[in-house]
């Protein structure tokens, strides 16, 4: 090797060259300042959930990204329609009412929007409360929700072969979904409703909407969980080829609160600007009134400005307002009652507390975690208060258009008995929920078990539209008369506390079973009579004609 020598110098120039190579290749699709971002690497309607651990930005994608500054406000949107009021408050000036310079960037990826929440590249979004949740583990201090934008009301739900029967016929069967997705937590609310696991069904996590869609019209799958439009197309084109095939086993219609979709804002933002934060949620709520009282005109005009925008697509009226048709679009009002402003309870913190639980117990978030107690704020929306002009039916609009967004009227529940509930209603789901002991030989309740009535209570809570049987069963010690008569006397004594506890009596069927409906037909141990002294809770709906 004596005579041969490096040319470091020739080595170092070759290297730069094929650096700057590969860097000018990386970064040749990047934005550029002032170009909304679109990452278009999820399917994100409805705040669809990516992974929290997913890093789709990637640090240097954003060097062009300019940070917006105090004085204006930017806010991130992907497509889904309860983000378009602010849409609506830029095009009738509602923002130049409150002084506000209001920008839109559009990032599709709920994780590309939480990061650049946290890191102050834009100052609020619109997230679905299941995907804000799970990522406070990454991002705990990234912001506050700050209001309520609306509830999925039949815009996500679970389809079914039809000979599905209810939830609970779910087990054994395979499952398709979306996966670290908004659908995953549909399927864990209502697994854990029935008591089961994952290693009792047959889970199968797809990439995106059309390969589950897929997995329900090949046969693959006994029931997939969608989400509005995709849902309702699946089920008219399978039923068209094979009439009564396939149905809508559940929807959010039937579970109101369940999937809410916020308004968060940078918390540290907040903080240093609580005029601006209170600015924009004026403006959204005038929107939010303008589309609420005026839906015909307001459906026009989103069409309108939803095709101007490549975000969107093309987008007729119809579509629009069909979209809505799936949603709750809350007022102010609903936002003052749900924050528990004007009056009662504050029912954030129990659906935030449910949500958490709810991916806690499938192992989505550790068990440790603990929402921290600022993750709202009702103080900017206190400021509103007194502000008739927002108030939706306050201020005469002078408008008699119909409003497919009010709420209709609180369910009226007709009287029934043990025969005509099992022809007027279908089972939904037997629920899953700890033993209800009495004393020995009487109804009376063990003061241990007024905590599961209380859950039975909270589950009721969530199903609204759905009545509820008590099931009373006995061991066979004692004649079959007197146990007859003690499983009703305790069925009964069931649905006296939920009665004095606000449930319409008319909702619930008390029956007594005795012993003639063992779990163990042969009792042979205090163990086997255990389980056969049992109440079940049954969740049903009217049947549709």
């Amino acid at each position: 090797m004596q005579g041969m020598r490096i040319k470091w110098g020739n080595v170092i120039i070759f290297l730069l060259i094929i650096a700057a190579a590969v860097a000018a290749f990386y970064f040749r699709d990047f934005p550029k300042n002032n170009v909304s971002i679109n990452t278009g690497t999820n399917e994100n309607q409805n705040g669809r959930l990516s992974s929290p651990t997913d890093d789709y930005m990637i640090d240097d994608k954003w060097d062009d990204y300019t940070i917006p500054s105090d004085d204006e406000f930017t806010m991130g949107l992907d497509s889904w329609i309860g983000g378009t009021p602010v849409l609506i408050g830029l095009s009738r000036g509602y923002n130049d009412d409150y002084s506000l310079n209001l920008n839109i960037k559009y990032i599709s990826a709920d994780s590309d929007r939480i990061r650049a929440l946290n890191e102050g590249r834009i100052h609020a979004t619109e997230m679905s409360l299941p995907s804000f949740m799970r990522f406070q583990e990454k991002y705990p201090d990234s912001a506050v929700i700050v209001g309520i934008t609306d509830f999925s009301r039949g815009a996500d739900g679970i389809v079914a072969k039809s000979e599905v029967k209810d939830l609970n016929d779910i087990e054994g069967r395979r499952v398709s979904y979306v996966a670290n997705g908004t659908g995953k937590f549909i399927l864990n609310k209502f697994l854990r409703l029935v008591g089961l696991r994952y290693q009792d069904i047959e889970p199968v996590e797809r990439e995106n909407m059309s390969e589950v869609i897929e997995d329900l019209k090949s046969g693959y799958s006994d029931l997939i969980v969608s989400w509005s439009p995709d849902m309702n197309i699946a089920v008219n084109e399978i039923n068209a080829k094979k009439p009564d095939s396939v149905k809508v086993l559940i929807n959010t219609k039937e579970v109101p609160d369940l999937v809410p979709t916020m308004l968060v804002v940078n918390r540290g933002y907040a903080e240093r600007n609580p005029e601006m934060v209170e600015n924009f949620l004026r403006t959204w709520f005038a929107a939010s009134k303008y589309i609420i009282e005026k839906p015909d005109r307001a459906y026009e005009k989103l069409a309108e400005l939803m095709s101007e925008n490549e975000e969107y697509g093309p987008v007729s009226k119809e579509e629009v307002e069909a979209s809505f048709k799936d949603i709750k679009l809350m007022s102010l009002n609903e936002n003052l009652e749900y924050f528990g402003i004007n009056r009662g309870e504050n029912r954030i913190e129990s659906i935030i507390n449910d949500t958490v639980e709810t991916w806690k117990r499938y192992g989505d978030m550790s068990k440790g975690f603990v929402p921290s107690d600022d993750v709202f704020s009702a103080g900017y929306l206190e400021k509103l208060n007194n502000d008739e002009e927002l108030l939706v039916g306050v201020v005469d609009t002078g408008t008699s258009e119909n409003n497919p967004q009010s709420e209709g009227q609180k369910k009226e529940f007709k009287e029934q008995n043990e025969q005509s509930i099992e022809q007027n209603t279908e089972r939904v789901a037997k629920v899953d929920i700890p033993p209800v002991y009495y004393d020995s030989g009487k109804a009376t309740v063990k003061a241990e078990s007024l905590p599961v009535l209380d859950e039975v209570l909270d589950i009721l809570s969530q199903f609204p539209e759905y009545y509820l049987i008590v099931d009373a069963h006995t061991d066979s010690v004692g004649s079959d008369e007197s146990n007859l008569k003690l499983s009703k006397d305790r069925a009964l004594e069931v649905k006296k506390y939920l009665v004095q506890n606000g449930v319409d009596e008319n909702r619930i069927v008390a029956r007594g079973w005795g012993e003639y409906r063992p779990i163990v037909a042969n009792e042979l141990t205090e163990e086997d009579r255990a389980k056969n002294r049992r109440t079940e809770f049954i969740l049903t709906r009217e049947i549709q004609n």
